[in-house]
């Protein structure tokens, strides 16, 4: 039977909890392309919102397990208190700045009827900021930050976003008549 330790499944729900948030801001950023059909629209913004939700339980599930760790453990304020941990302070400290900030989003995403579209929006958009703060929480404290198919994910991953960031930017500042041309 394999075994495996605390740490390690620390380390599986981080770095499962970055790609899943990275697939669902990738997804949010596609899904209002004009090339995309209504159709393909609501699955991606379904795959999108799972993503997101289990991106956001990982990220628990990692803060949550370090409690337990007997390597590193952190006690109950280390986890859900940014930048009181002991054990590098300020990058363990984005990493919970990070987990609030989507905790935020999602909670707003429920009220989003309540709150109106543009305060939604608005908010949605920390998700941003939030993805660049998991990835540098990644980059600069995860176990596997040193292996060369770590460093490539991490790459890859950021790369793709700035790419898809720029041509969502670009995408809104299009006029739509020039939009539907193609």
């Amino acid at each position: 039977m394999i075994q495996f330790s605390t740490w390690e499944w620390i380390r599986a729900a981080g770095f499962s909890s970055y790609f899943l948030l990275f697939l669902s801001v990738c997804l949010g950023v596609i899904q209002n392309a004009s090339m995309i059909s209504k159709n393909v629209r609501h699955v991606l913004f379904q795959a999108h919102q799972m993503m997101g939700w289990f991106a956001f339980l990982l990220a628990f599930f990692h803060g949550f397990l370090l409690y337990f760790d007997d390597y590193q453990p952190f006690s109950i304020q280390e986890i859900f208190i940014p930048f009181l941990s002991r054990y590098q302070p300020f990058f363990t400290g984005l990493g919970i700045v990070a987990f609030y900030s989507m905790f935020f989003i999602f909670i707003t995403s429920d009220f989003m009827k309540k709150i109106g579209r543009n305060i939604w929006k608005t908010v949605h958009y920390l998700i941003f900021p939030s993805f660049i703060l998991v990835s540098i929480h990644g980059i600069f404290i995860g176990t596997d930050s040193k292996e060369t198919w770590a460093q490539y994910v991490y790459i890859s991953a950021v790369v793709c976003f700035f790419v898809l960031i720029v041509y969502r930017f670009f995408y809104k500042a299009t006029p739509k008549s020039n939009r539907s041309r193609g």
